[in-house]
């Protein structure tokens, strides 16, 4: 039961990115500390649920089994399609939208790194050193968007053979229509 008129990764990678897209303007609208905060986690799951229903929807559609190279593959498509709407929609925000809130989120996140260092006994030298390096340039360029975005694949990636590894369901050798016999 191939189904070829749609692609379910690409449907589902869609709808990620979407999804991801406007979570990302719930934190924008919440401020520089909301993207630095724990809610903003809830946009590492978000994808991976969306994931794995794309994975039971091919599964579905292919009559209740998927092998699990079909699975690697539809998982990890939806969730890198996602995550490239994702990181185009936030270099946009970020260079071309509103630059100031990029410099605010900067700030925001030198100050947490600040505390992240303290809290593992770092020396002040280095928590200034870090700060000095978060606060110079611009670390939401499109390159750096990019690179970031291909080392998260990495991680998608990971996950996507999780996936795949709880989805996946051999069809039978042996279709199990056999009439039944009776013995008299």
């Amino acid at each position: 039961m191939e189904n070829t008129k749609t692609n379910v990764g690409v449907t589902y990678g869609l709808i990620s990115g979407l999804v991801a897209v406007v979570f990302g303007l719930v934190l924008y609208l919440m401020g520089a500390k909301a993207f630095v905060s724990p809610v903003a986690y809830l946009g590492i799951l978000l994808p991976i649920i969306i994931a794995v229903l794309a994975g039971v929807k091919q599964k579905r559609l292919d009559g209740g089994y998927i092998d699990f190279a079909k699975a690697l593959k539809v998982t990890f498509t939806t969730l890198v399609v996602g995550s490239f709407i994702s990181m185009l929609f936030n270099y946009m925000l970020f260079n071309f939208i509103d630059v100031p809130f990029r410099e605010a989120l900067t700030q925001e996140s030198a100050v947490k790194a600040a505390e992240m260092m303290k809290k593992f006994g770092a020396t002040q030298e280095m928590i200034d050193k870090t700060m000095e390096d978060t606060l110079k340039g611009n670390n939401y360029s499109f390159g750096k968007q990019l690179l970031g975005t291909a080392f998260f694949c990495i991680v998608w990636f990971i996950v996507s053979l999780i996936i795949s590894v709880i989805i996946k369901k051999k069809r039978p050798e042996f279709p199990q229509n056999f009439p039944e016999t009776t013995t008299v």
